[in-house]
């Protein structure tokens, strides 16, 4: 028995450095109770422990215990705070649904990635997910990154796809796995060599499909192209819906992944990331779970902020989980906390700017800062978005509210001017023009020119301010 606890009469209790021993919360026993694995993260004691009731996930940040498994005998651990039964894996005390302990290994050469034989597991500190699209069976890592025999994979905050990368790798692959036929192997033969272009960027070969990717690097003039392999996709009956959807006799693609769920023949495209079938909604390639496909309105189908709307909700983009509660992050639709479907209006092209009833939206988030009774969108220019109320002005770009300007009195006099009651202001600079005299300030035509009591004032071709005095 670990150090860390003492047994007394019916109970387990943990050592501290100072005090008396503390008696664990949640209902392990003395009882046959020994230590099947600790570890510490920091100076704070985590593992399994074991007692005849079953095995337990004991969290030394809480004190407390929480009951894992029924099967005692038999029990192992991986990686610390993997825990593996004759049915079930688990992370920490949460059940892994649908992960093998019979086939379920850690991956050599990298401390982030486990394998069985359905899907790979992602562990990087206290961030976990799953991910299905991998062949387990020639899944190796190498610190970072994850590679099959098709598509390479790098984690940083989530796991994403890096074929980009295939050449930084492709020596050492050629020395560690000789005999695996992947994209690296002479006989591997999804290459995308002779390829015939189809439409936008799908290009296929007699036995397989590919997306383009256009990468840009700020040591290239023009983008670094890398084709995709489609995987499971069949070129002979493959068809391309859309920019990112695709369809062959048996699914759905999005870019270079297969669609789950969706009803292949019903399929449509809807412009931008939004797909449907006969009953449901698709962002990116994952289902909505909440879209109503009658009601289902895009508000912005080629923006990447997801503004949408059906008859019950808004709905906005968000980077998280794309299943719960494993699943692994990517950009899905949710809905928008709060948003009134009915009066839900975007006002810009870019989506900077939206309304309801009662609130203002940013880049499809509450504005709770902002007035909705004076609010006024005013106009975009390239990268700057601007918007007014009572109490301010503002640029989306940046979410900035410009200092010196009182929002009760400002007004817009064109897209290159505006003035409140003592401060002028200048959209085409983006600041205040303090010895601009407001009182006189007034525009003289709509190409920038402008005059008060003084000055003239014209915009150059640059962005900049040409102020001239008045002889």
């Amino acid at each position: 028995m670990s150090s860390l606890f003492v047994t007394e009469a019916d109970r387990v209790l943990l050592r501290q450095n100072e005090g008396e021993p503390v008696p664990l919360k949640g209902g392990i026993t003395s009882e046959g109770f020994s230590v099947v694995h600790i570890f510490n993260r920091g100076w704070l004691p985590f593992g399994y422990l074991r007692d005849t009731q079953g095995v337990w996930w004991f969290d030394g940040r809480k004190s407390k215990v929480t009951l894992v498994s029924r099967e005692a005998e038999g029990f192992r651990v991986l990686d610390e705070d993997y825990g593996l039964d004759a049915k079930h894996v688990y992370l920490e005390d949460k059940e892994i649904p649908g992960a093998d302990p019979d086939t379920f290994r850690l991956l050599p050469g990298s401390p982030y990635f486990s394998v069985d034989k359905r899907r790979l597991y992602v562990k990087n500190g206290d961030r976990f997910h799953t991910w299905d699209d991998i062949d387990p069976e020639t899944a190796v890592a190498k610190m970072d990154y994850c590679i099959d025999k098709d598509h390479v994979l790098h984690l940083f905050n989530s796991l994403s796809y890096a074929n980009g990368s295939k050449g930084e790798l492709v020596e050492w692959l050629r020395e560690s796995c000789p005999d695996v036929c992947g994209w690296w192997h002479p006989d591997y033969a999804m290459t995308v060599q002779g390829a015939e272009h189809i439409q936008g960027n799908w290009y296929r070969t007699s036995a397989a499909v590919f997306y383009l990717e256009e990468l840009g690097t700020s040591n290239r003039r023009e983008p670094r192209q890398v084709y995709n392999l489609v995987r499971g996709a069949d070129p002979a009956t493959f068809e391309v819906l859309s920019g990112i959807y695709g369809r062959d006799s048996e699914g759905i693609y999005c870019t270079w992944r297969k669609v789950s769920a969706a009803r292949t023949q019903a399929f449509e495209a809807l412009g931008g990331l939004y797909g449907k079938d006969s009953e449901n909604i698709f962002y990116n390639g994952y289902r909505v779970d909440s879209a109503d496909p009658d009601s289902f309105q895009c508000l912005l189908p080629a923006g990447y902020l997801g503004l949408s709307k059906d008859n019950q909700h808004v709905y906005h983009a968000v980077f998280d989980r794309t299943e719960p509660p494993f699943g692994h992050p990517d950009y899905i639709l949710e809905p928008l906390p709060g948003a009134e479907p009915e009066s839900f209006e975007v006002l810009s092209e870019n989506g900077s700017w939206a309304v309801d009833r009662d609130k203002v939206y940013q880049w499809g988030s509450p504005a709770r800062k902002l007035d909705r009774a004076s609010f006024a969108y005013l106009f975009d220019q390239g990268p700057e978005s601007w918007a007014a109320d009572s109490n301010g002005l503002y640029n989306a770009n940046g979410k900035r509210t410009v200092k010196g300007i009182d929002g009760r009195s400002f007004r817009m006099l064109n897209r290159f001017w505006g003035k409140d009651d003592q401060a002028v202001f200048c959209f085409a600079t983006g600041g205040v023009q303090r010895a601009a005299d407001a009182a006189t300030f007034q525009v003289t035509d709509d190409k920038g020119g402008a005059e008060d009591a003084g000055c003239y004032y014209t915009i150059k071709t640059d962005g900049t301010i040409k102020k001239t005095k008045k002889k």
